[in-house]
């Protein structure tokens, strides 16, 4: 049989000053949760986090096991963890009752919990398990955590269904005063599974009680009800705590006649609900016994009592508050509706009291803000300060290289976000929406995007773009001999070069070497090519012949020098001539250059200024009384 309630005490010694005992104590969300004696810490606000009791009876037609489907561990109860369409970070803690731990000594100490793990939710939501002395996590020490998801390795992995899990508290937790909280934290928002916790165990080692206790003291939220009845939260503070001690709190309408409200005992923070229906005025006390000693002794009394007004109504503006994760601006929130203001808790906030502060925390926070009005009427306020993230957002490039002058398409991708939602886009390139054309003027080019949500919180991103030059293409070239030309990439910013003879031949070198197969002239091509960018193609004429030499001869010692030549040439020969016309053509038989000379001395010969020629193979025709002379001429440069 299950048995969700444990209570082991184990002593060791003799009963008295020196006595110890071991006292294991445990909790299965029977009857409530938070359980009697315990409370929760955090959440529970705009995000929804808390814990909650679930029980195998099925309500309103769902299981309260769903989602993971769960029975619980034993028992018809146990506590559940919301983490289903809960904004991902948020958390809330079960905080146990008091844990004595004074006459511990060196003896071992353990939490113990069982946690249900599923294999059907793969987000992170987790339980993590802390130990303090105040009860929050405020300078809490973490014990351990447990994943969800029964795949993650957190502490280990395992199948799905219940695991239990133990927790050292460390040697030096020692006073009377700790507290264990588990806390809840939900990840996975749409996507999360709830997270289940059943028998909850812990060690304790108290010391009792000895002698007269301290009553301790009695304090109120509010001194004075306005209207017919209120909601007042009590607090005893400082009495003995040590076990064997009891407390009960006692109420009287005169200040001489008390009755004991049962429902109060042993609870240091009740809510008394008052009526003046009941009576004007309220005495409150509280008694404080010690079962080993049996002595008690009793607390001064505090009063409470009705005022003709009404409660002020607070007023938040505005509410909910957002601040950007990670920014150093705070939220300004403003209250209206009474005279003096408390805040609670500080966490973020530049002050506690006021009517403006300026709160900054590090993760979604409600506070509590209490007014008091002139006739010191009470009234209460949430304020919500939500820490939104940036948007999530993916910049892409259309293309990661481009030829330098060219532009790509950019494009800023916001994804998670909320259905329809609007956001503002500054680009480093002046560009303001999702989509801009980044041009690359360098090698590497930089492009950022700053993407804001309506809050006016950020994201930003960059991508880098390289850039290719454009490539330029030019040749030089040198006939070799007769039909053979040496060729010459003359260009710039080129990754390859194609030649194309026209002849059906082609090259990919930079300096190729050829032989045409005929005489002619040839239109050659060159490109230059760098991608991505465009290529560049350019053409030019190329004359060759399979031999410089001479075709007909009349002049006696013909010499046609230099061959090639780079500009000038000379016609020598034997004898003399009354006269020589002289005539070069191109490759086209077009007639560039025409002249006659007079009484020439053939050994002094004639000069030809042919400058003005372009590069090629041409053809010389000399006329003279002894006949026709032809001859090819290279020109070259």
């Amino acid at each position: 049989m299950k048995n969700k309630l444990l209570l082991l005490i184990l002593f060791t010694g003799m009963w008295g000053d020196n006595a110890q005992a071991q006292v294991t104590t445990g909790e299965g969300f029977e009857t409530a949760v938070p359980p009697a004696g315990w409370i929760t810490v955090g959440g529970g606000g705009f995000g929804g986090a808390t814990w909650t009791r679930r029980t195998n009876a099925t309500t309103g037609g769902t299981a309260a096991g769903t989602t993971p489907a769960a029975t619980t561990f034993s028992g018809n109860a146990m506590a559940r963890f919301t983490c289903r369409n809960i904004t991902a970070g948020s958390s809330q803690s079960l905080c146990s009752p008091v844990i004595d731990l004074s006459k511990r000594g060196s003896q071992n100490s353990y939490v113990t919990l069982h946690m249900y793990r599923d294999t059907i939710y793969s987000t992170a939501d987790s339980v993590t398990v802390w130990i303090n002395t105040a009860r929050n996590l405020t300078g809490a020490k973490r014990l351990g955590g447990i994943a969800r998801y029964a795949k993650n390795t957190y502490p280990d992995s395992v199948a799905q269904g219940w695991h239990r899990y133990s927790f050292a508290i460390p040697s030096s937790y020692t006073g009377t005063t700790n507290y264990f909280l588990i806390q809840g934290t939900a990840r996975g928002a749409a996507n999360a599974g709830n997270i289940f916790v059943d028998s909850v165990i812990w060690d304790a080692f108290p010391t009792y009680c000895e002698g007269k206790p301290n009553p301790g003291v009695v304090t109120a939220s509010q001194y004075k009800i306005c209207g017919n009845n209120a909601a007042v939260q009590l607090r005893l503070n400082g009495q003995t705590t040590a076990t064997g001690s009891t407390f009960s709190w006692q109420l009287s309408t005169d200040s001489t006649t008390f009755n004991t409200n049962a429902a109060w005992n042993n609870n240091a923070t009740p809510t008394g609900n008052f009526s003046r229906t009941v009576g004007l005025n309220r005495w409150i006390r509280v008694i404080v016994n010690c079962s080993n000693s049996g002595e008690s002794d009793t607390s001064d009394l505090i009063k409470i009592y009705f005022v003709d007004g009404t409660a002020p109504t607070i007023t938040v503006s505005p509410n909910p508050s957002v601040v950007c994760a990670g920014s150093s601006t705070p939220a300004k929130i403003v209250v209206r509706g009474a005279e003096t203001y408390t805040w609670s808790p500080s966490t973020g906030l530049n002050t506690v009291s006021g009517d403006t502060v300026y709160s900054l925390p590090t993760a979604n926070t409600v506070y509590t803000v209490t007014g008091v009005d002139s006739l010191g009427c009470t009234g209460q306020a949430f304020a919500q300060v939500q820490v939104q993230q940036g948007p999530n957002v993916t910049l892409t490039a259309a293309d990661t290289l481009v030829c330098q002058g060219d532009s790509t398409l950019l494009t800023a991708a916001v994804t998670g976000g909320p259905p329809n939602a609007t956001y503002t886009y500054s680009w480093s390139n002046g560009g303001t929406t999702r989509t801009t054309m980044g041009t690359a003027a360098g090698s590497i080019n930089s492009f950022t995007v700053s993407v804001k949500n309506v809050a006016g919180c950020e994201t930003i991103k960059s991508v880098n773009v390289a850039s290719a030059l454009k490539p330029a293409a030019a040749m030089s070239y040198t006939v070799v001999s007769g039909r053979t030309v040496q060729f010459k990439f003359a260009g710039s910013n080129a990754a390859d070069v194609y030649w194309n003879y026209s002849d059906g031949n082609e090259s990919f070198q930079q300096e190729p070497t050829y032989t045409f197969s005929a005489d002619g002239t040839f239109k050659v091509m060159v490109v230059a090519n760098n991608p991505p960018c465009k290529s560049d193609t350019v053409y030019f004429d190329v004359t060759v012949a399979a031999s410089n030499s001479i075709k007909t001869v009349a002049l006696n010692q013909f010499v046609l020098m230099p061959n090639p030549s780079q500009g000038s040439a000379i016609i020598r020969f034997a004898g003399e001539e009354r006269q020589l016309a002289v005539t070069v053509v191109d490759a086209t038989g077009k007639s560039v250059f025409a002249q006659t000379f007079q009484q020439v001395q053939g050994q002094k010969g004639v000069e030809m200024s042919l400058t003005h020629l372009t590069p090629g193979l041409y053809h010389v025709v000399i006329q003279s009384a002894k006949g026709e002379t032809r001859s090819n001429l290279q020109i070259i440069r």
